[in-house]
């Protein structure tokens, strides 16, 4: 995010923002939120940051993160409504599709347990 200017007038939330203070504190799914309403802020004239530089900041902090689409999204704000994906976003989509269908399998056999009432009240009734 770029800083303000002095040309800035005092009434610039940007003199009260605290989120480069904290953010080193926060999970990384927190920062979105926060950077969201940077966003409205630059919208209503708030705050004089530049919006494509909180656009590619969120970009950088979906990187490590599985949200893929949102990513997506990010980017084509960034780079242009008919921007080509990077090859790089759709692997990594692709991956998290796969590791979520390894997670379904892996947990097949409790969620049939779960669904089975006969097995859940022998469990129940044995103490297990």
């Amino acid at each position: 995010m770029t800083a303000p200017t002095d040309a800035t007038p005092a009434t610039d939330a940007a003199a009260y923002d605290l989120t480069s203070n904290i953010s080193p504190y926060l999970d990384l799914h927190m920062m979105f939120p926060l950077l969201e309403y940077i966003d409205s802020l630059i919208s209503s004239g708030s705050i004089s940051y530049n919006a494509m530089d909180v656009a590619q900041a969120r970009l950088e902090l979906l990187k490590p993160t599985h949200m893929v689409d949102y990513a997506m999204d990010i980017y084509r704000e960034v780079h242009g409504e008919n921007a080509q994906i990077p090859q790089e976003m759709e692997d990594q989509k692709a991956g998290v599709f796969k590791k979520l269908e390894e997670l379904k399998d892996g947990q097949a056999a409790f969620e049939e347990l779960c669904r089975n009432e006969e097995a859940r009240a022998n469990l129940v009734s044995s103490n297990q």
